[in-house]
């Protein structure tokens, strides 16, 4: 999927407001050089130049660094994939907020990350955990199916259990790990849900036409307003997974 970045700005900046929690916890940390592993427009990765020797921003997205670079030119971004990282023992700390459960070939990324980090360097990292957004997504399986599209799930949503032990055999010490829920409300008023999926679910969106796109949309606002819509916002719920690991 490509992200456009001012619409993720104007429909996720919950996302950046929420990841500034994350900071926090690597800002009590000793920080050298730190790796932002999916910077998207750099905003948290300009928070955490505030205290580290040395950040780096990167993202598969063009668009996103592009934005990046013009927002805070004094910084380091790089269009990059985080499963060929070219670094070896370089970053003290490796930060990612909200970017992992884009990222079905763990075993990869944890390695190349587990390779970049300096011994006893850390990864703090969070990203959505096993039953993230289920009923959203269940309806637009239902959605998708009855319109002849074959619908299967693009996101790397684990237990905590799981991905500790994935830690573990790539070498990883785990300091902590948990999971939460966390009720998002989309600020956006009636049009929020569809903001977030036009952006979040593009892939899906694109197999319709423009009037399809609309009964879609509809008929996902229809089955989840009794439970989501609190009469002004729309609220996802989030299931979170974070995690403090050394090497």
């Amino acid at each position: 999927m490509e992200w456009n970045a001012q619409k993720y700005q104007d429909f996720c900046g919950y996302v950046t407001e929420h990841g500034r929690e994350l900071v926090d916890v690597l800002r009590k940390m000793p920080c050298g050089r730190v790796l932002d592993l999916g910077c998207g427009t750099g905003v948290l990765t300009n928070e955490i130049a505030g205290f580290a020797d040395k950040v780096i921003g990167i993202d598969l997205s063009p668009a996103m660094i592009e934005t990046a670079k013009k927002m805070y030119p004094e910084l380091e971004f790089i269009v990059m994939d985080a499963c060929s990282l070219g670094w070896e023992e370089y970053f003290d700390a490796v930060f990612s907020n909200a970017v992992f459960h884009f990222i079905k070939t763990q075993d990869v990324l944890l390695h190349n990350i587990y390779k970049a980090l300096t011994q006893n360097g850390v990864l703090v990292c969070e990203f959505g955990a096993a039953g993230n957004i289920a009923g959203l997504l269940d309806v637009m399986a239902d959605a998708c199916t009855k319109r002849g599209k074959e619908y299967s799930l693009r996101f790397y949503y684990p237990t905590q259990d799981e991905y500790s032990h994935m830690l573990e055999r790539q070498g990883f010490l785990v300091e902590s790990i948990d999971t939460y829920d966390l009720d998002t409300r989309l600020k956006e008023g009636e049009s929020g849900l569809r903001n977030w999926i036009n952006q979040v679910c593009s892939v899906e969106m694109a197999w319709f036409d423009v009037s399809g796109q609309e009964d879609v949309l509809r008929e996902i606002e229809s089955a989840l307003r009794p439970s989501r819509w609190d009469g002004f916002n729309w609220h996802l719920p989030n299931r979170r997974l974070r995690a403090v690991a050394r090497k």
